[in-house]
């Protein structure tokens, strides 16, 4: 079984999803203003947002994402919902802790994605 990930990787250092939506800007901008990623780069077509190992790229696309949701690891869940939670978000489920062991909530961003943020303590 492969190490869990590790802040010096031997050769993959981090992937990130490129969402084809059909405002790539507005799309930037929720998540610097909702959920407090970073956005200096991008233009109508394409751009890139990133908290810290965490990133995303938007490119000009057709329409919205469809059956499509991503996942987040995260050290503390509980913060992080109350950092973004006063703000204007569709939240689909507060911070529980599931069967299977993961602390995670959702919510949907503004072009329909799901995106869920979860805490693993044995990863921490």
């Amino acid at each position: 079984m492969p190490g869990i990930p590790h802040a010096h990787p031997e050769q993959f250092v981090q992937s990130a999803a490129v969402l084809h939506v059909p405002d790539v800007l507005a799309a930037a901008a929720f998540y610097r203003d909702a959920l407090g990623f970073t956005f200096d780069f991008g233009d109508a077509y394409y751009a890139v947002v990133w908290r810290e190992n965490a990133a995303l790229h938007f490119s000009k696309g057709q329409r919205a994402p469809q059956d499509i949701h991503l996942f987040f690891w995260i050290r503390n869940v509980d913060a992080y919902y109350e950092e973004i939670r006063g703000r204007d978000l569709d939240i689909e489920t507060e911070p529980t802790t599931q069967h299977y062991g993961i602390r995670e909530f959702s919510l949907v961003d503004c072009n329909g994605v799901r995106l869920v943020f979860g805490q693993d303590d044995e990863l921490i």
